[in-house]
């Protein structure tokens, strides 16, 4: 059922009267996502009674995973501690992981005490591993098949499991549960009957650690062009498995990430974020900014006099600043997109650098002479056309090679590219902009007048 304001003002009616057999009936045929939708659009007290008829019809956990993060925590802060277990002990062992790690310690010790012992092990393993890693998104319910079967039995087993679980490929383990290869179905399907399933599996097989990033996740299912990727431990143990969708995910993360970075925001400053929290947050980046603008307006107050003199520089310093700056994005964005995707595979940080270096100074040329142009017949003055061409020419190349080369500086020093690369190409550019195009302006002024 699609969602519309007409079922949603149902549903708001039918929790508000507790008719739960019509309520359920309505909600079994809602997507997980949209009952997501459905949460951001109630207030609390309706909130919990969603969740207490999702809980009915084992559908509370799928939808509350489709909210952000920041929105589970909202969530399950306010619902009572017999909901919340309920909700955690009905999810797998991964998802039962991720919810408990957005309540508070306190909390989580509390609801880690409800479990078993086994269950209790198994949860701690997930939570154990580190943040943003292939441990922490891997799904351990994962279909695999003994090495020792023959192909006939491995058809029957594929056909009982086909209806219970999402096979992506067909991995192979030993009795000791060490991934021994990955299956193909058409191998599987047209070998003779008896023929032994080891014989058919392919051996050479790409996986990951659990310990490996996301980042480092995505970019081997990307260069492979995988829908699916083992995760396996030291010895060869198959833990679980990153679908396709998973690695959408983390793709969509990391570019949200790198925008809210250049941005100076914290990813958790959404839309629907407290004006407080927004204010806590960009405040600081606020303060960044003035300091850095302080300095560049520093670098003009020293030529005050020059301006003085040729009034028309104040008119037209802006243009040779925002000319650096658009330089300095570009090469930014494209060495920050290449670092995250893998892209200097292909090439060389060296090469990369002196392309930009080539590409900017070809624009500064371009750019700058036509400012010239512009500026002379403008307003008639052929100094200052000389000096914004010669100051864009230099702005151009100072640009390209900060916004080529800061980035992959802070990766060599295991920071965050997206995050710190455009506060200090920002600063490199306004200042050197400004002080090329003002310091020519000086020598013009001294040497040619």
């Amino acid at each position: 059922m699609k969602l519309n304001p007409s079922n949603t003002a149902i549903v708001k009616r039918l929790l508000l009267s507790r008719n739960s057999r019509p309520l359920q009936s309505i909600l079994k045929k809602i997507e997980p996502a949209d009952l997501a939708t459905l949460m951001g659009q109630f207030n609390e007290r309706e909130v919990r009674l969603l969740i207490e008829a999702l809980l009915v019809i084992d559908k509370a956990t799928e939808a509350i995973l489709e909210l952000p993060d920041s929105r589970i925590k909202s969530i399950l802060k306010v619902l009572p501690t017999n909901r919340l277990l309920e909700i955690i002990a009905s999810s797998s062992d991964e998802d039962a992981a991720f919810l408990t790690l957005q309540l508070d310690n306190a909390m989580q010790q509390d609801i880690l005490l409800n479990f078993q012992e086994n269950r209790r092990n198994r949860i701690l393993q997930f939570m154990n591993f580190p943040e943003d890693s292939a441990g922490r998104i891997m799904q351990s319910q994962i279909f695999s098949m003994p090495v020792d079967l023959t192909a006939k039995e491995g058809l029957d087993l594929l056909r009982s499991k086909a209806q219970e679980e999402s096979i992506y490929y067909i991995y192979c383990v030993n009795k000791d549960s060490k991934l021994v290869g990955v299956l193909s179905l058409r191998a599987l399907a047209t070998a003779p009957p008896e023929t032994p399933l080891r014989k058919l599996v392919k051996k050479e097989i790409v996986t990951v650690k659990p310990d490996n990033t996301a980042e480092e996740v995505a970019q081997i299912v990307s260069h492979y062009d995988f829908i699916a990727i083992p995760v396996v431990d030291d010895r060869n143990n198959l833990l679980g498995v990153i679908t396709i969708d998973d690695v959408l995910d983390i793709i969509q993360e990391q570019a949200t990430a790198n925008i809210y970075a250049q941005a100076g925001l914290q990813e958790d400053d959404r839309v629907y974020s407290s004006v407080a929290f927004k204010i806590k947050n960009r405040t600081p980046w606020m303060f960044v900014n003035l300091v850095l603008a302080v300095v560049a307006s520093s670098v003009v107050s020293l030529f005050e006099n020059t301006m003085h003199e040729l009034i028309i520089l104040a008119s037209l310093k802006n243009i040779v600043a925002g000319m650096g700056g658009n330089t300095a994005i570009q090469s930014l964005t494209v060495v920050t997109r290449g670092l995250a995707t893998g892209d200097f595979k292909f090439t060389t940080h060296t090469k990369t650098v002196v392309r930009e270096i080539l590409v900017g100074m070809t624009l500064g040329i371009l750019t700058g002479l036509s400012a010239g142009l512009l500026t002379y017949f403008w307003k008639g003055d052929f100094m200052v056309s000389i000096v914004i061409f010669i100051a864009m020419i230099l702005n151009s190349i100072i640009a390209s090679s900060a916004g080529a080369m800061v980035p992959i500086i802070l990766n060599r020093f295991n920071l965050d590219p997206a995050t710190g690369s455009g506060v200090i190409v920002t600063m490199i550019t306004d200042i050197f902009s400004f002080f090329s195009f003002l310091g020519l302006a000086t020598l013009g002024l001294k040497y040619f007048t």
